[in-house]
């Protein structure tokens, strides 16, 4: 396998495992006939009653193949460019701390039942806004890109509010969650020195750098 075929897949592994157990997820709630759904969604009644894990596996579950099939698409669509800027690791940490963080929004301002993991999506769409803002002095086309970005959350939401069963305060708590968790963590490149003989050096320096600490050069 050559280098650039190597780093396309390390870029895409996660995303496709995140893909891979919706979808087994979802075959599942099929054999056990709703079963595991009625199991996992968020239900407030029950987590009040002690059943908190429903605030981490109501990400896990669809309700449905069309709702599967999109929240895969926007996932595929999304996921790798998070990856490719962050890492497999804080790809993660944004992706998991914005499904516990939808969860919790959606608990607390939504009464309804939900499931389904599009507000972890938004937190992915927050983080690729956090890192498009603070390199924006290193991005050609920041403006641009941040315009863009504003434009497809805003859209989402306006969707959302004008269609029933949409959970919108979910969708509002990821997009947060994954932007706060971006913005302690990083990816944060900062220009460290200038090599007499090559290009600049730079090191990543986020708020809270305990997952990553490490420097290199710009190809």
């Amino acid at each position: 396998m050559d280098t650039s075929r190597r780093n396309s897949f390390n870029t895409r592994k996660w995303t496709n495992i995140l893909l891979a157990i919706h979808v087994l997820i979802y075959v599942a709630q099929l054999a056990t006939q709703g079963k595991l759904l009625l199991w996992g969604d968020k239900i407030n009644s029950l987590i009040e009653k002690g059943q908190i894990w429903r605030l981490a596996t109501y990400s896990l579950l669809h309700a449905n193949i069309r709702h599967l099939m999109v929240n895969c698409y926007s996932l595929n669509s999304v996921g790798p460019t998070v990856a490719n800027l962050s890492g497999p690791r804080r790809f993660l940490a944004v992706y998991l701390t914005s499904a516990i963080s939808s969860a919790a929004t959606s608990y607390w301002f939504c009464k309804a039942p939900a499931v389904g993991a599009s507000g972890a999506i938004f937190g992915l769409v927050g983080s690729v806004a956090v890192f498009v803002m603070r390199h924006r002095g290193m991005i050609r086309d920041a403006k641009e890109d941040l315009q863009h970005i504003a434009q497809v959350i805003f859209l989402n939401m306006v969707i959302g509010l004008m269609s029933s069963g949409i959970d919108n305060w979910g969708h509002l708590g990821g997009l947060l969650g994954g932007a706060a968790v971006s913005w302690l963590v990083g990816p944060a490149w900062k220009y460290e020195s200038m090599a007499s003989d090559g290009p600049r050096i730079f090191s990543d320096r986020p708020q809270l750098f305990h997952l990553t600490d490490r420097k290199r050069k710009p190809r």
